[in-house]
């Protein structure tokens, strides 16, 4: 399955850390993970967060894009963060195009 960065960010106000609504959501998120992934066909590679930063980025395996957005829907991380859903790949891919580019005429 393609790769995506799900890449979410939140005002101050609204972090988990200061915000007690937005805290009571990541505790259910956390309650939630695996049934909504499972439901979404969605499975993480990495979830990575940045606290003075309020930003994170969750790196996932997942059929579509349009899946991911359903599935941070329903589990509510969208409630208070901007989310951009941003196609991956690997260094290996990148390093394999270039090959691909320097074997062609003119390349």
């Amino acid at each position: 399955m393609p790769l995506y960065g799900l890449f979410g960010e939140h005002t101050v106000e609204s972090c988990p850390l200061y915000n007690e609504k937005s805290r009571s959501v990541v505790l259910s998120i956390n309650e939630r993970l695996d049934d909504v992934s499972k439901r979404h066909g969605v499975r993480f590679l990495g979830m990575y967060h940045s606290a003075l930063e309020h930003t994170f980025v969750w790196v996932t395996d997942a059929e579509d894009a349009h899946r991911l957005q359903r599935f941070a829907i329903d589990l509510g991380i969208a409630s208070f963060n901007l989310l951009k859903i941003v196609p991956l790949g690997t260094f290996d891919d990148l390093v394999t195009a270039c090959k691909r580019l320097e074997s062609q005429p003119n390349g």
